[in-house]
């Protein structure tokens, strides 16, 4: 993953170099909105973890792990639309074929990647799941939709299959008793 992230920028320098600056600068920006919506994101997670936490006491398990499963998908369904858009909107610019590829590629996974990195301990083994699935994801979906050119709508729901592992950890997670894992020694 770390060198298709360094083949995603040299892949935007040679798209800046045969003139294809419109798609370098939407992709900074929409890499500088995915960081901020990271960020967001996080607070959000906290937040639905919280409220699991407080339904699971005050109404039992089945309410609290399902305000819970909120915070495993609602995650993953925004990097997986992100990623879906960055690669259409991408894909869909004038220049090299494999170029928009790995640039849109970096666009798409860059900012969970380097969010998971510089996250909070409590937060990183979720961020780093859900960065490592989108990358799958990512990679599935180019796969489906360039290569075997099946319908979009089919190409997405795939890449929920990806995304199971980090919404059942999110979901797990979100309904943990926080001082019970801090406790646990390996």
């Amino acid at each position: 993953m770390a060198l298709l992230s360094v083949v995603s920028v040299i892949s935007g320098v040679a798209l800046l170099l045969s003139g294809a600056w419109m798609v370098v600068v939407g992709g900074i920006a929409a890499f500088v909105v995915g960081l901020i919506v990271a960020a967001l994101l996080e607070y959000l997670v906290k937040g639905l973890d919280a409220a699991a936490l407080a339904v699971l006491e005050r109404r039992g398990r089945r309410a609290g792990r399902i305000v819970g499963l909120l915070s495993g998908i609602l995650p993953m369904l925004v990097v997986l639309g992100w990623e879906y858009l960055c690669l259409t909107r991408i894909m869909a610019m004038q220049a090299r074929p494999e170029l928009l590829w790995f640039w849109s590629y970096g666009v798409a996974t860059g900012p969970w990647t380097i969010f998971a990195q510089y996250v909070g301990s409590d937060q990183r083994t979720s961020c780093g799941i859900r960065a490592y699935a989108g990358h799958l994801a990512y990679w599935l979906l180019s796969a489906l939709v360039l290569i075997c050119h099946v319908p979009h709508w089919l190409a997405f729901a795939a890449m929920l299959l990806p995304a199971i592992l980090p919404i059942t950890v999110g979901t797990l997670l979100a309904t943990a008793d926080r001082e019970a894992l801090r406790n646990v020694r390996i």
